[in-house]
């Protein structure tokens, strides 16, 4: 199922469930209210805005689909901010007060809004239309200084209401949302139809698609998925949407689906990197989708600090990984899911990644990602996310240096279980050159890439002594060579490690002949000293590492080796000496998260 396939069909359960406008419709948050009588003379004007906490919230109604206006001028049908449907906008005064004013737009923008409305609504029957008909002959927009209306209504979305028009139910009725209205809105211009590429069906086809709101880093004002903006871009004499069709009622429906998904609220949007993922599942009932949701939320951003939570998560997705059924039978595991990325770019969107699957495969697939980075000790308290792992590979560990192309390589490998990007490996051994700083976090990196895509080996969970790669070893004899030096010379500021271990990892042959000599002197100063006990494991650590190393050291080591060589230093600086009981590692040198 293509993406606004997928798209368009989620919106058919929402709007059965009542979580999505109406085809025609969009949510839109509204300040005012224009209240008419039925000569279509202002009654009052109110605000909607209520006060929660130190935020101002605005009323979200369900209105006539905004249009795409960019910097031009046009409106929106029976709603719009003060400026189209008042012609006055908020201007401070002298004495630093709000007041009703123009600006230089302000009265074309009006005069689009009154000439929209009398050409829709001419000859028009309704009560509440033929209200706001009369009320735009009639309106003069310093009526709204001379009556005092509330200046907090002024540059907010107003709607209007028919004087005491209410629903059956009691509440109040806004003139768009009267049944004459929806007639209104299927008697647009006769357009030529054309074969939709999501339904299959010929109908009316969308030149321009919906703006799509929530995305990180894109325009506040929304950006396109589907758009044309170049002659380039155009063939066979078509323009515009013309040239991938797709119904208006179709790309309304991805539309409306994809902003109700990145509602703050609506809870089904992560960010990862520059990317925003989007996820939903597809059951007969909603409330056993919300509860498959709920869980791909958690496992996109694991909770953090409630380890009862931690634990059942884990467990819930082991569970349908292996095909169990114990206390999960409100899993299916056979669900359908759709988890959809999306990153900015200018005024447009960027798909980055797309995976359709089932739960199973979804939950199979996190559980190998889990499992490729578990590491012991444990750089994390918890399941770690994905988008954690993007810190650190960028410079000072700032989302604006992550690669705009990592994040959705990453997600996919991690989503289909397919290999990790080769730039992951490579962006963090540029990391760890670059800053020196080689912690858990980025070991167990090197490791899971190594694990998935080096054929047939799999780097172990803590130090593997039987393990005879040369890599892994120079990384483990890299370790006890600084922690020789470390007791020789506490009062180093510095140690090998950040002076050679970038060189170490990349030319070993021409670095560790020099660090083994100097630790013959090292050595020797320990077993001056009470640490002669000590001094003599490392000795045979050394000793036996070496062993297995061979006659000759490599010259050099490529990517996946020095991975090798990060991850067999880090298990070795936390191996323990069997006759001291002293770790490799100094807690006072440490900066992990251990469990």
């Amino acid at each position: 199922m293509t993406i606004l396939t997928a798209l368009a069909t989620l919106y058919d359960r929402m709007a059965e469930a009542g979580e999505a406008p109406m085809a025609g419709y969009s949510v839109e948050k509204i300040g005012g209210e224009v209240v008419l009588d039925l000569d279509g003379h202002v009654v009052e004007i109110n605000s909607t805005i209520a006060t929660q906490g130190n935020r101002l919230v605005r009323k979200l109604l369900h209105v006539p689909a905004a249009v795409k206006r960019a910097s031009n001028i046009k409106s929106n049908l029976l709603w719009d901010k003060t400026a189209y449907a008042l012609g006055v906008i908020p201007l401070e005064s002298d004495s630093g007060d709000v007041v009703p004013g123009q600006g230089k737009r302000t009265q074309r923008e009006h005069q689009e809004f009154v000439a929209l409305h009398k050409k829709r609504l001419e000859g028009t029957t309704d009560d509440g239309l033929a209200a706001v008909r009369n009320f735009l002959d009639n309106w003069q927009p310093d009526e709204f200084d001379k009556r005092g209306f509330p200046s907090a209504v002024l540059g907010e979305n107003v709607v209007f209401r028919l004087d005491g028009d209410t629903e059956p139910g009691g509440r109040w009725r806004y003139v768009h949302q009267r049944p004459a209205v929806q007639e209104l809105l299927k008697k647009e211009a006769g357009q030529k139809e054309k074969l939709c590429l999501v339904t299959g069906k010929y109908a009316p086809a969308s030149r321009l698609h919906p703006q799509v709101k929530g995305v990180a880093g894109a325009q506040s004002s929304g950006a396109s998925l589907v758009s044309f903006n170049e002659k380039a871009y155009e063939s066979h004499g078509m323009s515009q949407g013309d040239n991938a069709p797709v119904s208006e009622s179709a790309a309304f429906a991805y539309g409306t689906a994809l902003n109700v998904l990145l509602a703050k609220d609506f809870g089904r949007s992560v960010r990862i990197g520059e990317s925003t993922a989007v996820f939903w599942a597809e059951t007969p009932g909603r409330k056993d989708a919300v509860s498959i949701e709920d869980m791909i939320s958690k496992t996109l951003n694991p909770p953090e600090g409630d380890d009862d939570a931690l634990n059942t998560l884990r467990s819930a997705l082991q569970n349908v990984a292996s095909g169990r059924s114990a206390e999960m039978t409100e899993f299916d595991p056979l669900t359908r899911i759709y988890i959809l990325g999306l990153a900015p770019n200018a005024a447009r969107l960027s798909v980055r990644f797309w995976y359709p699957g089932h739960f199973r495969d979804f939950a199979q697939n996190v559980t190998r990602f889990w499992e490729d980075l578990s590491f012991d000790p444990s750089p994390w308290k918890a399941p770690p996310a994905a988008w954690s792992l993007l810190y650190e590979l960028a410079p000072q560990r700032d989302t604006k240096n992550i690669s705009p192309l990592l994040g959705g390589e990453l997600m996919r490998a991690i989503l289909t279980g397919s290999r990790y990007p080769g730039t992951l490996l490579s962006s963090v051994i540029a990391r760890i050159r670059a800053d020196g700083d080689i912690n858990g976090r980025r070991a167990a990196i090197c490791k899971a890439f190594i694990s998935r895509n080096a054929l047939k080996e799999k780097l172990p969970m803590s130090l593997d002594r039987e393990n005879l790669n040369p890599a892994y070893r120079l990384g483990r004899l890299f370790a006890v060579l600084e922690r020789i030096q470390q007791l020789a010379l506490s009062s180093l500021n510095a140690t090998i490690r950040d002076r050679y271990f970038a060189s170490a990892s990349a030319t070993p042959a021409r670095v560790f002949p020099v660090l083994v000599r100097n630790s013959t002197h090292h050595l020797a100063l320990l077993r001056k000293g009470d640490t002669v006990g000590l001094a003599s494991w490392l000795d045979r650590e050394m000793g036996t590492i070496w062993s297995g190393i061979g006659a000759e050291l490599p010259r050099s080591l490529n990517l996946e080796d020095q991975g090798r060589f990060v991850a067999g230093y880090y298990h070795q600086r936390w191996a323990k000496s069997p006759d001291n009981n002293e770790h490799m590692k100094q807690n006072s040198d440490s900066n992990e998260e251990t469990l």
